[in-house]
């Protein structure tokens, strides 16, 4: 098809519909019309047709040729070597082109490492999907809700599971890039037809991409999970949709909604404590948690505020209707961790902890280190020209990013753009559509850009599977930001390159920006002072003050006083000197009805200059207790940014692999136990070196333990009377499917021996019950470590040894099973006769 193309250029080529082509192919007939204008450069092209032909190489084998014409604007025999194809000889106008091998040039490019290097970046261009070797058997609520047969492992199965059996509770889930966080967060929603959940995301594009795929689900369904079809609460609404959109989350028929930190405590937050109110808010959940701690403290304070708004939801909330909360990342270190459990937790119950954490194995890593910033540029313009698009290349700075963009297109490549902080919101999405080729409402549409050149934040959480490549030009900060940006490739499981390719200046910008600023000691303790002086007392505790107020030691703000005000704020609730609060308008009740609405709009302009907190430890609040509690933060903060830069500097050292490296990085403690990551590693210096060392890429799975339900969360209880089991036996002809519903319906998810087809029929039965199947082929069976009831289903009058252990350990098991099922304890009686607790089923059915 391409060659025919080709043949044709200048004329244009109209694919046919219906024709599946690779990604290089169909971004190579997307450019090719426009070679010669500012839409397509020879670079381009030349780069395009490198990988088309790779990619048939390396999938199809042979050696593959395309003819291509030779006169200007297409690229000279020069220029074709320059992004490593060979050019023969032009015969009546045109020539014949090839690809060559190419890796990032090392200091360790002598065989065998150098034909290892090779092999590792050809992996990247195979077009075939990868075998999923990981599969799982789906539970019957995962089928229901997403119409899957399989979980993506036993990682995202714990995860799935623990999310729909979250009863109120705060969850935080680690859980690899690519394992279907995303639809972790469904479950609720989909499995129920009544109940809001709000999704807070960190970008406007993702909220509007989540959007894009939440209406698609709904339309799929038949469900209407919005009555105005949108799912995404930003800026760019006209303020009469955002109205609709709150009064439909106050009236529970705005089934999911996706919206920032800002917007969620902000214009937001009174319709999400109405719904609270109501007992329909159902689920609230935090998408990549990790950034709490590593954009909260720093520049979006909002990210620590949420607390607070989310802690008052729930205790408003109807006793048996608590909102869950449920946090969701793929990079969790230490430092992140202990805040969010602390942050978090609600009432007097702890945050759970299901640790799926695992290392990526699609991408290899190369690591190169200049000292001089041309032969960087170089070496980064090369990587560019060979490396398989579509392609991220990172930069620190804003200024870096767009002198990159003016730098590559000077070079001959024109599908490339940037997007960095400074970008609005309509440039992010444009750019995303034309890197993709297809919209934000999900139609098809051509490929415009290759290459996109952005800075830290660009490609969170990003819904685009087969980006290939991700080359760094700079040194970040932490390992943590390095690794979630190597991670936004290759999440179609596929294999993908990461080259970083550090500068001379690096190492001086990476330090600078590590360190977090963070007031001193005598200025926070005045602006604290100042803060609470002139704030407006609500309770006995709860303060109101304004963001702008300034301490005793400054007369003007020059726009940054109120940062620090927040700042500092957000550090003493970190230190457990306060909690913040969402501002609330509260009406005064002996003012008219038209004073109140007056007050109510001088309080709506307001609101973005207010911030609350409750007072929370009086030992803090001396001056002495004050610094203590402060500096045991700033200490935190400065020990994790530093461990975080330090195992980056360890990791493009070179001298130890790259996974191990990072598995070290995430490897935490919580409440006394150890929560490891297992290394894995596709391909780094360290493993090219000495193969034999590498960890490889098939690490043990981990298989987290489901966490205890709330208290109180069996309500089946009183019919053991104390004891840890309760025997129910049938007689033939009992209806045993009609009591396995009732068990279903008072809250016994967990069903043990159940065939599949039965554990679909109770599904069914239930509908909005989570049913969950204990797979016996499952490395750690639910009936060994799950804390909470389990119906164990006996086809036999045989009692297995893995009831009776569970038994012995107290753990609250329902046993269903033939009247006639022995004791193996008491040789010669019937269970029925000797258990603490046993009943009839025809009895129990009948109570039930």
């Amino acid at each position: 098809m391409l060659q025919d193309a080709l043949n044709r250029w200048p004329e244009p080529y109209a694919r046919g519909s219906g024709l599946v082509v690779s990604d290089a192919c169909r971004r190579t007939l997307d450019a090719l019309p426009h070679l010669g204008t500012v839409e397509a450069g020879w670079r381009d092209l030349a780069c395009l047709i490198r990988q088309v032909l790779i990619t048939a190489k390396v999938t199809y084998a042979g050696n593959p040729a395309l003819t291509v014409p030779a006169g200007p604007p297409w690229p000279t025999s020069a220029q074709w070597e320059a992004v490593q194809c060979a050019a023969g000889q032009i015969v009546g106008g045109l020539r014949a082109v090839r690809a060559l091998d190419w890796a990032p040039s090392s200091a360790d490019d002598q065989a065998p490492a150098a034909e290892l290097a090779i092999s590792q970046v050809l992996a990247a261009y195979v077009d075939a999907d990868p075998d999923l070797t990981n599969l799982v058997e789906a539970d019957p609520f995962w089928t229901t809700a997403h119409r899957y047969e399989h979980y993506r492992g036993e990682p995202q199965r714990q995860a799935a599971r623990a999310a729909v059996l979250n009863d109120g509770g705060s969850l935080v889930v680690a859980l690899p890039t690519g394992r279907g966080k995303t639809a972790v967060a469904w479950s609720k929603a989909l499995l129920s037809d009544r109940g809001v959940t709000i999704v807070v995301v960190p970008t406007v594009v993702l909220a509007l991409d989540m959007e894009r795929r939440t209406s698609e689900e709904a339309q799929l369904r038949g469900r209407e999970l919005s009555p105005h079809g949108r799912f995404a609460y930003v800026g760019s609404l006209a303020p009469e949709l955002k109205r609709q959109l709150r009064d439909a989350v106050r009236n529970g028929s705005q089934r999911l909604l996706y919206t920032s930190p800002e917007a969620f405590v902000t214009g937001l937050a009174p319709a999400l404590l109405a719904c609270a109110d109501a007992g329909i808010l159902q689920q609230i959940v935090i998408d990549e948690a990790h950034l709490v701690d590593q954009w909260g403290t720093d520049f979006r304070p909002e990210f620590q505020i949420m607390p607070g708004l989310i802690r008052e939801a729930h205790a408003r909330a109807p006793a048996s209707k608590k909102p869950s909360v449920l946090m969701l990342s793929a990079t969790l270190a230490q430092r992140p961790v202990e805040l969010l459990t602390r942050l978090f937790a609600m009432g007097e119950d702890p945050v759970s902890v299901v640790w799926g954490s695992e290392i990526r194995t699609e991408p290899a890593y190369f690591l190169t280190n200049h000292l001089d910033e041309r032969a960087r540029q170089a070496d980064v313009l090369e990587a560019l020209s060979c490396l398989p698009r579509p392609l991220i290349l990172y930069t620190t700075t804003v200024a870096d990013a767009e002198e990159w963009v003016i730098r590559l297109r000077g070079a001959g490549l024109a599908r490339v753009e940037s997007v960095t902080g400074r970008s609005k919101d309509d440039k992010r999405r444009t750019v995303l559509e034309r890197w993709r080729g297809y919209q934000t409402d999900g139609e098809d549409s051509p490929t415009s850009l290759d290459v996109v050149v952005g800075t830290s934040a660009f490609g969170l959480g990003l819904d685009m599977a087969n980006v290939r490549s991700v080359v760094h030009a700079c040194l970040p900060e932490t390992i943590d930001r390095y690794y979630q940006e190597v991670g936004r490739s290759g999440r179609d499981g596929r294999p993908s390159v990461a080259y970083l390719c550090s500068g001379p200046r690096d190492g001086r910008i990476a330090a600078s920006l590590n360190d977090v600023s963070m007031i001193g000691d005598k200025l926070g303790w005045e602006r604290w002072r100042r803060l609470l002086q002139s704030g407006v007392r609500l309770t006995d505790l709860r303060y109101r003050v304004r963001k702008s107020t300034l301490p005793s030691y400054m007369l003007e703000g020059f726009g940054r006083s109120a940062q620090w005000n927040v700042q500092t704020l957000v550090l003493m609730a970190q230190a457990g000197i306060i909690r913040l609060r969402v501002p609330m308008f509260i009406a005064d009740e002996d003012q008219s009805l038209e004073a109140q609405q007056e007050a109510r709009t001088t309080f709506n302009e307001q609101i973005e200059d207010f911030i609350e907190f409750e007072l929370v430890n009086g030992v803090y609040q001396s001056e002495h207790g004050w610094r203590e509690a402060l500096g045991r933060v700033r200490d935190e903060v400065r020990t994790a940014q530093g461990a975080a830069l330090a195992s980056l500097l360890t990791l493009v050292d070179g001298g130890a692999c790259v996974g191990r490296t990072v598995a070290r990085h995430y490897r935490v403690r919580i409440d006394g136990g150890s929560f490891g990551t297992s290394p894995a590693c596709r391909g780094c210096p360290a493993c090219r070196r000495a193969p034999q060392a590498s960890p490889g890429i098939h690490p043990p799975e981990p298989c987290p333990p489901l966490p205890s339900p709330r208290a109180g969360g069996d309500a089946m209880e009183p019919w053991r009377s104390g004891n840890a089991s309760l025997f129910a036996w049938y007689d033939d002809g009992d209806d045993i499917e009609q009591l396995l519903v009732r068990l279903a319906q008072r809250q016994i998810h967990v069903f043990w021996g159940a065939s599949k087809k039965l554990t679909a029929k109770l599904q069914r039965a239930v509908t909005q019950s989570p049913i969950i199947r204990d797979d016996p082929d499952s490395a750690t069976p639910l009936i060994h470590t799950y804390p909470g009831p389990i119906a164990a289903v006996l086809s036999k009058p045989e009692l297995d040894e893995d009831i009776r252990e569970r038994v012995r350990l107290g753990l609250p098991t329902y046993i269903v099973g033939p009247k006639d099922t022995p004791d193996p304890g008491k040789p010669g009686w019937m269970l029925r006769d000797t258990a603490d607790s046993a009943i009839s089923a025809a009895s129990l059915l009948k109570g039930l």
